[in-house]
């Protein structure tokens, strides 16, 4: 028997007892109905089109209003794979509207590619810049309409953003992509190239000139989605060098996330945000199941989860810390640099991740079911709002971020959506012939 954890055998009885696995589905389903009406149909802009992005604490709609491409697409995304499952078939009309904003407000007909932020009236902002990261979610929301209606427009779009990014931005020497872009598509690579004077970084906050994990793990699991519907060799051959960029130099042991590189792949130093192993992890796990599961691609990913338990995993109440150094709370001089704050996401994500490698490794001594059932007590106790629906920015645990936004340009369903939705099928999938 192989003592590489990672390609452990199977147990062949379950895991959990079945019962006890219908009940928690039933219970995850429940959480997903109730989260999905809460945002739909309120977040649907009727009078512009896409989706409104401000809601304070109340859910009362307030602030500018702004439609950055992220929000859009993800909102877009979100809604049409819901929508695909039995039970969630109401949510195809929020999935078509926003699809339709993309299509016909966010792309530009002129020159190709989404436009990065436009004013909630459809006028591009911040001097008509694009963005990469934008771009990987909103072509994989064309994907995912695509999935739900068939609608051979969708795909033509999503097939036609592929090109032009790849045109636009790809680095033909040391693989990979460039990440900012003027409309027309030139590359903005250094400071004093951006259209905006004395401006470090972009609109995502990535340093300019710099490649990012972010944007990277984004594309890898969007090219592989693209591959699903519409295989080529090119887009196999991307799909390939943007693995092997993630996976073999993004990700570093003992299961870190470098954040930003020089154009080469260098990296450059920074702080760890522990938030992006967890869902850097997720993309590979999709990956690796969409192209099989190789054994260094699940040696990677266990390795991830593991180093976030142990240096960033609140071991009192569950939950996962924000970021510090690779491992966990550092002094400099007398200074503790480590933030504690549990925002949602990644909570959301390592919900997932965790019910995920308790499924494949049952008897690990990570015992990953113990903090999959620790994370989901956290999340309904300081994550869901019992009285007025979605999730809260920051776990109530931390009392100085009671009243911050439910929604903002940066803060969709995304992620809570679509961890609920993994963690229903990954059941779904162990128990329906258990």
């Amino acid at each position: 028997m192989t003592s590489d954890p990672a390609v452990q055998p199977r147990r062949t009885r379950p895991y959990l007892d079945p019962t006890a696995a219908e009940l928690l589905t039933q219970e995850l389903e429940t959480a997903l109905q109730n989260l999905m009406h809460t945002w739909f149909p309120r977040c649907l802009d009727e009078q512009y089109g896409g989706y409104l992005c401000d809601f304070d604490h109340r859910w009362k709609a307030s602030g500018r209003q702004l439609k950055m491409l992220e929000f859009q697409a993800r909102t877009t995304r979100v809604a049409a794979r819901v929508a695909a499952q039995p039970g969630f078939e109401s949510f195809r009309e929020a999935a078509q509207h926003g699809f339709e904003y993309l299509r016909d407000v966010m792309w530009d007909p002129k020159y190709g590619g989404w436009f990065q932020m436009l004013d909630r009236a459809g006028n591009p902002l911040e001097d008509c810049t694009k963005h990469g990261h934008g771009t990987s979610y909103a072509i994989d929301a064309c994907i995912a309409y695509h999935d739900l209606t068939s609608d051979p427009e969708a795909l033509d779009l999503a097939q036609r953003a592929f090109r032009w990014i790849d045109q636009a931005a790809h680095d033909d020497t040391h693989g990979g992509y460039f990440v900012f872009y003027r409309q027309d598509g030139t590359r903005i690579t250094s400071q004093d190239q951006s259209p905006t004077p004395n401006r470090v970084r972009d609109g995502l906050g990535v340093p300019i000139g710099l490649k990012d994990a972010n944007t990277h793990a984004d594309l890898l699991e969007t090219f592989a989605d693209l591959f699903q519907v519409s295989p080529n060799p090119l887009l196999e051959k991307r799909l390939t060098e943007m693995l092997h960029i993630v996976r073999d130099r993004i990700v570093v042991p003992p299961g870190a996330v470098h954040m930003y590189f020089q154009p080469d792949w260098t990296p450059v130093p920074d702080l760890y945000r522990y938030a992006y192993a967890v869902n850097t992890a997720n993309i590979l796990a999709k990956v690796s199941q969409s192209l099989g599961r190789d054994p260094k691609t699940l040696q990677v990913i266990k390795s991830m989860i593991d180093t976030v338990l142990r240096y960033c995993w609140d071991r009192s109440k569950g939950g996962f810390y924000c970021a510090g150094s690779t491992f966990g709370p550092t002094d400099i001089e007398d200074i503790r640099i480590f933030i504690k704050d549990k925002f949602w996401w990644p909570q959301a994500e390592g919900l997932r991740a965790l019910l995920r490698l308790a499924l494949l490794h049952p008897e690990d001594e990570m015992d990953y079911l113990r903090h999959f059932r620790q994370l989901w007590s956290y999340i309904n106790k300081y994550l869901i709002d019992p009285k007025r629906g979605g999730w809260f920015w920051v776990g109530r645990d931390f009392y100085r971020f009671r009243r911050k936004p439910k929604a903002t340009i940066w803060k969709d369903p995304s992620h809570e959506g679509h961890s609920l939705l993994e963690c229903i099928r990954l059941l779904r999938s162990e128990y329906r012939n258990a």
